[in-house]
C-alpha cells in the first residue's frame, strides 16, 4: 500500500482583496520524493489539479483543468544543487529541506510540518540566522500579529484606529496596527487589562489565546469538554469553545493550565488547525494499491 499526501488549499482566486493577495503570492511548496497531487480551489468550487513529480535534477508540474478539452500543461522546473544543512547530519532523511526552507532548528522538531506551512505562507517567519526558535514562548504582541495575519485569510479585518487604547502600546510600535485591529474586531477586549496595561512583550497565557480566538470559532456543544483545573480558568466558556474545536488541547493529566505559556511551535500548530477549520487548508491522506 503506497500512501501519498494530497493537500487542498481552498484559496479564493476570486473575491476579497485578501484572497487576491494570498492567491497571487509566490510561495515555496514542499515536494517530497516521488509524486504529489495538489488541488487549487476557488470560492465557486472550480479547481485545477497540479501533479508534482520530484526528481534529482528537476520537478515536473502537470496542470490539468477537469471537465474541459484543454490539454494538460506541463512545466519543467530545473533544480539547483544545494548543500546539506546542519539538520541533515543530525539524522533522518531530509534531502530536500534546503528546497523546502525548513528552519535549521526545526528539521527534526515534532511540529516541523506545521512550522513549514506557516513559514511558507508568510504567517510566522523565522529569524535572520535561519532559526525558528520553536520552543520560545510567544508574546502577546507576536500572537496578535500572527492572529491578524491568519484572520486576513479567512475573514474581514478592520483597519487599525489611530487612538492609543493601551498605555504601553504606542503607534510607533511594530505591533500597534495588529493589536488595534483586533481591538476594533473585538478579539481583544481592553476591559480585560487593568489600568490599560497590555504588556505586549510578555508571554501570552493559554487562556488569553482562547479568549482572543473564540470569537472566530463556530458554536458547538461543550458538554464533553472538562478540565480538572477548570476552577482556575478565568474564561471557561472561551477555553472550552476553542478546546472543543481542537485548536488548543488539554494535557494528558486532564488539566488545561490556563496561565501556562504557548511556544512558537504550538502557536504554529494551532494556526494550522485554525486554517483547516476554516477550510483554507484541508489535508487528506489517501492510499492506492501499489
Amino acid at each position: 500500500m503506497k500512501k501519498f499526501l494530497s493537500i487542498i488549499l481552498a484559496l479564493s482566486l476570486v473575491g476579497s482583496a485578501h484572497s487576491f493577495a494570498f492567491a497571487e503570492k509566490k510561495e515555496t511548496v514542499s515536494i517530497p520524493e516521488g509524486t504529489s497531487t495538489y488541488k487549487i480551489v476557488d470560492k465557486e468550487g472550480n479547481f485545477v489539479n497540479l501533479e508534482f513529480t520530484y526528481k534529482e535534477d528537476e520537478i515536473t508540474v502537470v496542470v490539468t483543468v477537469p471537465d474541459t478539452k484543454t490539454d494538460p500543461k506541463i512545466i519543467t522546473v530545473p533544480l539547483k544543487k544545494t548543500e546539506k544543512t546542519n539538520g541533515d547530519s543530525a539524522g533522518g532523511d531530509r534531502k530536500n529541506d534546503s528546497i523546502f526552507s525548513v528552519p535549521t532548528d526545526s528539521v527534526n522538531h515534532w511540529a516541523r510540518n506545521d512550522i513549514l506551512i506557516m513559514n511558507q505562507l508568510g504567517l510566522l517567519k523565522g529569524y535572520p540566522d535561519g532559526t525558528f526558535k520553536p520552543e520560545k514562548a510567544i508574546t502577546r504582541a507576536e500572537y496578535a500579529a500572527l492572529l491578524e495575519r491568519v484572520l486576513k485569510m479567512t475573514s474581514t479585518v478592520p483597519r487599525p484606529i489611530e487612538t492609543q487604547v493601551f498605555s504601553d502600546v504606542k503607534p510607533s510600535d511594530w505591533f500597534f496596527g495588529s493589536i488595534s485591529s483586533l481591538v476594533v474586531r473585538k478579539n481583544i477586549d481592553p476591559a480585560v487589562y487593568s489600568e490599560r496595561l497590555f504588556s505586549p512583550n510578555t508571554a501570552i497565557p493559554r487562556e488569553e489565546i482562547a479568549l482572543w480566538t473564540a470569537i472566530d470559532v463556530p458554536k458547538t456543544s461543550l458538554q464533553h469538554v472538562k478540565f480538572k483545573d477548570e476552577s482556575a480558568i478565568k474564561y471557561p466558556s472561551d477555553v472550552k469553545k476553542v478546546a472543543a474545536a481542537g485548536l488548543l488541547k488539554g494535557y494528558p493529566d486532564g488539566s488545561f493550565r490556563p496561565s501556562g505559556s504557548t511556544t512558537r511551535a504550538e502557536a504554529a500548530t494551532m494556526m494550522v488547525r485554525f486554517l483547516k477549520m476554516k477550510g483554507i487548508i484541508t489535508e487528506q491522506n489517501e492510499a492506492e494499491n501499489s
